[in-house]
């Protein structure tokens, strides 16, 4: 520095201050004349779950263009390209790290230096840059003054790519750099991308729902043997944006089906896949089996992780067989029974995607129920003792008188059944339900002797115990008196202990 005195014409005095700034390592791209521009191919895209498993490579996907060189420009062999990422590749909503995306040298369009070599495929740091390529030419200018580098990008595949759908972007800075370590030129604002077209998250996609066919059982008969309803229920998917594959669809049941105060278990329904209505994919794409499956109070899946995934935009519409299995879980009293189920889609991290609540029903308006039976006089327990050796020896005698009381405008049998096919003690024991037979004899005196009444083993099975053709009103309230007894030294009784039970059912029915 140095400070410099002189008089004007004026005989003032003024002082100049000259200050000289020495910048000692750095170089600007001004200092060398040199730019790096770019520009960038079609980003790769990964549109499937297998693109999503191997990801994807841009070809010659950055073109990296070295340019006004100042005449007399000179550096020595040894300078390098480096790469460096700015921040990890985003969607706006998701994050991708940048380590998962690797840049390559490829090759250049033959106006450039010779001996240039690729280092191989460097994955991105937003902190270490890495040099792509080494060099064993000088660059001279002239004779070189504008050439093109081309630049691969790798897009690995595996889980971190499923973020969600979009286009995943970030920038990347390239520099030159000579062989000691000098910047000669950069460029901070290399756009880059790729983009994810399928997400196994299923984001978007909705369920919806409807019930039809309710069935109906009219008598006994349909009672016991059940019902299959073709198509009872739709289900239906708007997929939206979503493509995803791996997707499951679950029902559970919110409860017993109910009619006022009587109910009916879930466990006696079930659902079984029938078609794919409309839409796509195909029954056979997903890989669904027409398995009936039964109703419970948790999930249970109707579709388990699809095969193949949802076309965007487009409806699906599946339908639903119901089928209920007849027994005496049916014997209810006539009402419409309603259970609400609970269609869940879980994508294939099983995340719930969308929920859809459908009440579903079926209806007893049968012609036994217009009979009225009641179990009277403590009738609705036997409790049989064997206690000494003579009641195994005599065989043991419970009677109800007038146990029984049928109210019926029309004829009708009354069938007995036991619920199953043995009774059963706390310890798994049993004793054949045949070991118990039941005699029932009318007690009501009416004008007529044309009600039959019979004498049974119990069985599974259904039996006619009294038969009344008569519809006249002295028959319309008959009370009957019951016994049950076991044979005298029966020896399915020998050697049992404990407390055996077992239900027994009335039906009445038309004659």
């Amino acid at each position: 520095m140095r400070i410099i005195t002189y008089k004007n014409y004026f005989n003032s005095v003024r002082l100049v201050t000259i200050s000289v700034f020495v910048l000692i390592g750095v170089l600007s791209n001004q200092a060398y004349g040199q730019s790096l521009g770019f520009f960038k191919g079609s980003d790769c895209i990964m549109a499937t779950p297998g693109d999503l498993l191997t990801g994807c490579i841009a070809t010659d996907y950055i073109s990296v263009q070295y340019e006004k060189f100042r005449k007399g420009f000179d550096t020595p062999a040894g300078w390098t390209l480096q790469v460096r990422a700015n921040g990890d590749f985003s969607n706006g909503s998701a994050i991708i790290p940048a380590q998962f995306v690797s840049i390559s040298y490829n090759g250049s369009d033959g106006a450039g230096p010779s001996g240039v070599s690729g280092t191989g495929s460097k994955m991105l740091s937003t902190t270490t840059p890495a040099s792509l390529i080494t060099t064993s030419s000088p660059l001279q200018s002239p004779p070189t003054t504008y050439f093109v580098h081309r630049l691969n990008m790798v897009v690995a595949g595996g889980s971190h790519l499923s973020a969600g759908t979009g286009t995943f972007s970030t920038t990347l800075t390239l520099t030159l750099v000579a062989q000691n370590g000098t910047i000669i030129a950069t460029n901070d604002r290399v756009s880059v991308s790729f983009k994810v077209d399928y997400s196994s998250t299923c984001s978007g996609a909705t369920l919806n729902s409807y019930y039809s066919n309710q069935p109906t059982f009219s008598d006994y008969a349909s009672l016991m043997n059940g019902r299959t309803v073709t198509d009872a229920v739709s289900l239906q998917y708007q997929p939206n944006e979503a493509n995803c594959t791996g997707w499951s669809l679950k029902v559970r049941a919110n409860g017993n089906f109910t009619s006022g105060s009587n109910s009916v278990l879930p466990q006696y329904f079930s659902l079984r896949f029938n078609r794919v209505a409309s839409g796509s994919p195909t029954a056979a794409q997903i890989g669904v089996t027409n398995n009936a499956i039964a109703l419970a109070y948790s999930d249970v899946p109707l579709i388990d992780q699809s095969d193949a995934p949802f076309v965007k935009y487009g409806g699906t519409e599946h339908k639903y067989d119901l089928i209920i299995a007849g027994g005496n879980h049916l014997l209810v009293p006539n009402g419409m029974y309603t259970a609400s189920l609970t269609f869940t889609l879980y994508n294939q991290n099983n995340q719930i995607v969308s929920t859809r609540i459908q009440d579903v029903t079926f209806q007893v308006n049968s012609s036994s129920n217009s009979y009225t039976m009641v179990l009277q006089n403590s009738a609705d327990v036997i409790d049989m003792v064997f206690n000494t050796i003579a009641n195994y020896q005599d065989g043991v005698s419970v009677s109800k008188l007038r146990g029984l009381k049928v109210t019926g405008y029309n004829p009708y049998q009354v069938l007995i059944k036991t619920s199953g096919s043995n009774l059963e003690n706390s310890t798994a024991a049993t004793i054949p339900v045949s070991a118990v037979n039941i005699e029932t004899t009318k007690y009501t005196v009416t004008s007529g002797a044309l009600i039959n009444t019979f004498t049974r083993a119990l069985s599974t099975a259904d039996q006619i115990i009294i038969s009344n053709p008569m519809a006249n009103s002295t028959h319309q309230v008959v009370e009957y008196s019951l016994r049950y007894y076991t044979a005298p030294s029966d020896p399915r009784l020998l050697g049992k202990s404990g407390i055996f039970n077992t239900r027994v059912l009335f039906v009445a029915i038309p004659l």
